[in-house]
């Protein structure tokens, strides 16, 4: 593996050539919250809205930025790289093949196809950036840090879009692995080149605040608050960070200074998502009880969440299973339904609800609905089902460590 010097060398030079593209969306995904434990003294998990501290069952990979051998996330100059490159070379087959499994979230068959690739002298850029996306999808983020530092070496010497969209990817490997000065690195190396590049304020914040520098990390956090003045999602993603960090009453004042100043322009989805992190969960139920009905999928997993805040996981269930029968299926509102279920100790009806959302294969969520579906066998006494669909998940997921935990668990359990 390549030392992360050499990494954030390669990124200067590069940078330093142009400053053209902008930063596609935050490649982070939702943060995995623990909400029941699991028969080995783990626990079923389930997604919320948030982009904070994520572990090794979530997954830093955006479908919407990977259905090519390019970032479709990013400007106009994201299209022309694209076209460029498969100019380049239109024998990019293996690459092709590659990004497509990622798509279908088979990593393990995309990091074969993209190594292929590299034996054939296709396009080493596009190779190696879809390797380090296959490895994070895997889990391996030491491997997807390399493969970045390699696809950034073998860019042709422009900043395009698509360096900018690989370097974030690697600062992403670089959080993961806890490396977060070389991370801060690659954002101030961004935002050096692109002065109101906002995420990469609020993601140089992060890094900074996993450092324990409080007042620094405050600075970029406000400098991406007047980049991005009416985004809700930008201050309800810092106070999470914040509050993972052991700043709540600090995160909470900047999310009750924006409620104040933007209430007359926040819908009530809005103002419910914000009452929601407020612990305001009265409030929340108000202004969010209107989407029981509706199709945003976001704010009908708060209204859920929020009704077993108050305790009446009755009546989340009813708000995800009325999602499911008047929507096509969704892996999110199943993921979330099974989890409340286990929490009611509903385990043969949250184990059904995870089989359905596995049975819907390639998602954001099926790594989880995976993982719970194994815990939620193991509720039912369906040990030797358990260890089995393990082993095929830890193939799947080697580097994920709370699974191994609950697998040396699930080598002591019997029928």
């Amino acid at each position: 593996m390549q030392s992360a010097r050499v990494g954030i060398a390669v990124l200067g030079m590069v940078l330093m050539m142009c400053s053209c593209g902008k930063k596609p969306e935050d490649t982070g995904k939702p943060d995995s919250t623990k909400s029941t434990e699991s028969a080995g003294d783990t626990e079923t998990t389930e997604n919320t809205e948030t982009t904070g501290n994520t572990d090794a069952a979530d997954i830093t990979v955006d479908p919407d930025r990977i259905n090519d051998t390019d970032s479709t996330a990013g400007t106009e100059d994201t299209k022309s790289t694209k076209s460029t490159k498969s100019a380049k070379n239109t024998k990019n087959t293996n690459v092709l093949a590659g990004m497509e499994m990622v798509e279908q979230y088979n990593f393990q068959g995309a990091v074969e196809s993209f190594e292929t690739a590299l034996l054939n002298n296709e396009d080493k850029e596009l190779a190696y950036r879809g390797l380090g996306i296959a490895y994070m999808g895997l889990g391996d983020y030491a491997d997807a840090e390399t493969a970045f530092l390699n696809s950034v070496r073998n860019a042709e010497g422009t900043a395009t879009a698509l360096v900018y969209d690989t370097n974030y990817y690697l600062a992403s490997a670089y959080m993961k692995q806890g490396k977060y000065a070389d991370a801060e690195k690659i954002y101030s190396a961004i935002i050096g080149l692109k002065k109101k590049e906002k995420d990469a304020y609020y993601l140089r914040a992060c890094a900074i605040l996993r450092q324990n520098r409080y007042d620094e990390a405050v600075l970029d956090f406000e400098k991406a608050f007047a980049l991005g003045s009416d985004d809700v999602e930008l201050v309800t993603d810092a106070f999470v960070e914040m509050q993972a960090a052991g700043y709540t009453e600090q995160g909470r004042k900047y999310l009750e200074e924006f409620m104040k100043k933007k209430e007359k322009s926040l819908d009530n989805g809005e103002k419910g998502v914000i009452s929601y992190y407020l612990e305001d969960y009265e409030n929340a139920r108000i202004y969010l009880d209107s989407y029981v009905n509706e199709d945003d999928v976001q704010r009908l997993q708060i209204l859920g969440q929020t009704y077993e805040k108050l305790g009446d996981m009755n009546y989340a269930a009813v708000v995800y299973q009325k999602y499911l029968e008047s929507h096509e299926p969704n892996a999110a509102i199943y993921n979330s339904l099974g989890v409340c279920l286990m929490n009611q100790q509903k385990y043969d009806e949250a184990l059904a609800v995870f089989e359905s959302g596995v049975a819907m294969g390639a998602s954001d969520y099926l790594q989880e609905l995976k993982f719970n579906l194994i815990v939620a066998n193991e509720y039912t006494g369906n040990f030797e089902q358990a260890k089995a669909m393990m082993q095929e998940y830890l193939q799947t997921y080697p580097d994920d460590a709370q699974a191994k935990r609950e697998n040396e668990f699930l080598k002591t359990c019997h029928e």
